[in-house]
């Protein structure tokens, strides 16, 4: 396995205008990932990284092709650059991948890289015809580290700093921090940004100590095995008659002996090495590893009790990994390994207040045998369910009758829908059409005073209007009913409001909630004076409060919720509002988030607090938990 070092500078800079990151990830046993980003944004640098690390832990094929799920990797990451692109200028972002098998790396860089590798006594820039492409990932080297190989890399271009002279002398240096060496150098420059140095090598390093313990065990079995040759009755006796018997004065013959003489001892000095090695390793390395995951075990422990002091858990959490990983690449006591990683996994959970639950067979509520169905909503009512799809809905669904499905006239398609009290469904179609479903058929639903309805993305009811988010996304229309058709459009929020904004989504419990692209919340009210006001979101600063999906979030409020619930990233987020009245709510506080195991949520349904219908395209299961002590359990 190659060896990888990584040093990050200290040097005082007095503003920061780029900042970056570099990790190393243990994915397998001889199988690692490694990391840099840098950005000047220290939040998009946070995002990538978390983003690049999820990647890296649920897509690398760990017994398959390595080259080809790593191409896969970067594929997903190209897309979800596209995306960040959006919302950030990424022009000036650098990022650098490696995957590590045994002494083969395969990696790839998007922005300007300089990789040096030092090889046969001469330096290449193994990524020079990389640099400069397009905002993506394009290509992918492949390389063999051989032993006395090294490949230094950073953020700066080394050789603007460093004269290969340089290089080449800290490489024939004893000194094993060769990268100490460099910032040493480096800090003598006018550097004005902040870096990351990396190496790679692949040389076996031994302190002198362990050579002198290894040549006093030789030294020692050597000696103690000559006395007892000399002093065994039987071997002189041997030894004598040959003597007798064999005429070493004769060169040729004496030449022989001396030939035997010296393939035997080196024969026994090898056999009496690899003797001492294999006792002292079974007898020293087991019980060396076995002490460093029961220190491990001992951090953890402590860690459960320093879950919410987040600066003291996260550097209990990497000393226990450290310790961990020093023992998994050893490959012994895997199973103890695998039961301490998990339990990292479980606390980390917990610190970031987030509840892992399993969509078993217990919940499952509804099979759905069409995987198109392209479940939208669900609504229910007296045990009897309503499935909103893309092409159809389903009603009544109750549980082991035949369901009866209802297609859309016109080859209609949906993207949203909502129910009023009198459970009258309204669905707005991709053509920017609305449609009603009552009593088992569907009409079009006309606008007064307009030519058609406007172009909307979400349609909500409420105390008999319907309100629509346009597509735009900075601005809702209310709709009022009249006798057989609805009232135009008029628009709720002051336009000086709609100039810098952008929602992802809103609900409605009276006021209205606004749940922004920038994930923060807003609330309104458009009579009897229009107000909007910012919510303050209290205790997320203790987990990652970002949404790494390209599937908008999704905001459930409701006049009998006592709890906001946010579908994002594959999670349910759950908020409390400091007050019950609507009117009064200034914050609100982040309480837990849900997030299934081995599952993706497709869509879910909160009809009341502590119970919420998960839709995962295959089937609809029942969730039920409690929040007790601002914890949520699943139940």
């Amino acid at each position: 396995m190659l060896n990888i070092n990584i040093r990050k500078s200290n040097l005082p800079i007095i503003q920061e205008t780029n900042f970056v990151t570099s990790k190393k990830i243990a994915l397998d046993i001889n199988l690692e990932g490694l990391i840099q980003i840098s950005y000047t944004d220290r939040n998009l640098v946070d995002i990538v990284e978390k983003l690049v690390i999820d990647l890296l832990i649920t897509k690398i094929d760990k017994y398959g092709d390595v080259y080809d799920s790593f191409s896969l990797i970067l594929e997903k990451l190209n897309k979800e650059l596209k995306v960040l692109s959006k919302d950030y200028n990424l022009d000036t972002i650098n990022i650098f991948l490696w995957i590590i098998q045994w002494d083969v790396l395969h990696f790839s860089i998007l922005g300007n890289y300089s990789i040096y590798l030092i090889k046969n006594s001469k330096i290449i820039d193994i990524a020079e015809w990389m640099q400069g492409k397009n905002l993506e990932f394009s290509y992918i080297s492949s390389w063999n580290v051989n032993v006395s190989d090294m490949i230094f890399l950073s953020n700066l271009n080394l050789l603007d700093y460093i004269t290969k002279d340089d290089i080449f002398e800290i490489i024939r240096t004893k000194k094993i921090d060769k990268l100490e060496i460099i910032e040493q150098i480096l800090s003598q420059e006018a550097t004005n940004e902040q870096y990351n140095l990396i190496s790679i090598s692949n040389t076996t390093e031994y302190t002198e100590e362990s050579k002198n313990i290894a040549f006093d065990l030789i030294k020692g079995k050597f000696l103690s095995l000559k006395d007892k040759l000399i002093e065994n009755e039987k071997v002189d006796t041997i030894v004598t008659k040959l003597k007798n018997k064999i005429n070493l004065k004769n060169k040729y013959v004496y030449l022989w002996f001396l030939s035997v003489w010296i393939l035997m001892s080196a024969v026994f000095l090898y056999s009496i090495i690899s003797s001492i090695l294999n006792n002292e390793l079974q007898k020293s390395v087991p019980e060396q590893y076995k002490t460093k995951l029961i220190e491990a075990k001992l951090i953890l422990d402590r860690s459960n009790k320093d879950l919410w002091n987040k600066e003291v858990f996260d550097a209990n959490i990497k000393k226990a990994e450290s310790l961990i990983f020093e023992v998994r690449w050893k490959n012994i006591f895997l199973n103890d390994v695998n039961k301490l990683l998990d339990f990292i996994s479980l606390l980390k959970k917990q610190s970031n207040w987030i509840e892992t639950f399993n969509l078993e067979n217990d919940k499952q509520e509804i099979a759905f045998k069409d995987a198109n169905f392209g479940l939208i909503w669900i609504f229910e009512v007296s045990k009897k369910y309503y499935f909103i799809g893309k092409n159809s809905l389903i009603w009544p669904y109750i549980k082991w009758e035949e369901p009866k499905t209802y297609n859309y006239p016109d080859w209609e398609e949906i993207i949203s829908a909502d129910v009023t009290p009198e459970w009258n469904i309204f669905l707005l179609t991709k053509t920017y059409r609305i449609l009603q479903f009552y009593k088992q058929s569907f009409k079009y639903i006309n606008v007064g005073w307009q030519q058609t309805w406007e172009n909307s993305i979400w349609i909500k009811t409420f105390n008999s209007n319907l309100y629509l988010l346009s597509d735009k996304k900075n601005q809702i229309y209310r709709h009022k009913p009249w006798v057989n058709w609805f009232s135009a459009k008029s628009p709720l929020i002051d336009d000086k409001d709609t100039k810098n904004l952008l929602m992802y989504d809103f609900a409605i419990d009276w006021w209205f909630y606004i749940l922004n692209n920038d994930l923060s919340i807003e609330k309104f009210f458009s009579s009897p004076s229009y107000i909007k006001k910012s919510i303050i979101i209290n205790w997320i600063k203790n987990t990652t409060y970002v949404n790494n999906s390209n599937t908008p979030p999704k905001m459930t409020v409701w006049l009998n919720l006592n709890y906001i619930y946010i579908l994002m990233d594959n999670k349910i987020w759950i908020f409390e509002p400091d007050s019950r009245n609507y009117k009064d709510v200034k914050w609100v506080k982040y309480v837990w988030q849900l997030e299934p195991s081995d599952s993706t949520i497709n869509s879910i349904f909160v009809p009341k607090d502590w119970t919420i219908y998960v839709w995962n395209k295959a089937w609809v299961y029942l969730v039920n938990f409690e929040i007790s002590d601002n914890k949520v359990v699943v139940r």
